[in-house]
């Protein structure tokens, strides 16, 4: 189901998380509910950028689809917001970028009204102040089944996407006080010692209507 928010696009999915085992793609452009996979890949673009050298992934992929019915080790419902658009986007295969995914918790100071407010007015930061091609907010999300192993509640996922390696080196921060900005903003309603990120790889397996 799509629709749209405050002129954004956005559409109603599921998100099939895994944390045990990276997503299989064989098989799995027969299956017309399945969207996309973002299995993980190499970390070191993310670890090159907050400046460390050792990082433990605490979750190995998502995957999205039209119905719940498709396992992995937690299920979430959620309302997926597009921040701009990008008619490549739109084109099934492997996503030749590089592309970030977050599962973001609130502060526990925050109520989910506040936090969601918060997080839907980051949009516009990220756009100003990342190089990215494409953004998008997972949020309303509701539990369908399983759990996070260390009992984390997710609150929102975000999706990064850059066109290229050298886009993501020297675009992740447009400016000089970019990452002040950002920083200075997130802080006020993420959690970072629960939220998490990783590199993937994405493939889609049909077109995104939004692009």
């Amino acid at each position: 189901m799509e629709g749209h928010t405050k002129g954004l696009k956005s559409e109603n999915l599921y998100a099939h998380i895994h944390f045990e085992g990276i997503p299989a793609l064989k098989g799995k452009e027969q299956c017309p509910e399945i969207i996309a996979i973002d299995a993980i890949s190499d970390q070191a673009s993310l670890m090159k950028l907050r400046g460390i050298t050792d990082f433990t992934p605490a979750f190995s992929g998502i995957t999205w689809t039209t119905t719940p019915e498709i396992k992995a080790d937690l299920g979430l419902a959620v309302k997926k917001i597009y921040g701009w658009g990008d008619t490549s986007l739109s084109l099934s295969g492997t996503y030749p970028g590089v592309k970030q995914i977050s599962l973001v918790c609130r502060k526990e100071t925050l109520d989910q009204e506040s936090f969601h407010n918060s997080y839907r007015a980051h949009t516009e930061i990220a756009r100003n102040h990342h190089g990215m091609q494409n953004y998008a907010q997972n949020i309303e999300l509701e539990r369908i089944y399983g759990s996070h192993p260390d009992g984390v509640q997710i609150d929102g996922i975000s999706e990064l996407w850059f066109p290229s390696e050298k886009d993501w080196e020297q675009q992740f921060y447009l400016h000089s006080n970019s990452a002040e900005i950002v920083r200075k903003d997130t802080e006020t309603f993420i959690d970072f010692r629960k939220t998490e990120s990783i590199m993937v790889s994405e493939t889609r397996f049909r077109s995104n209507k939004n692009g």
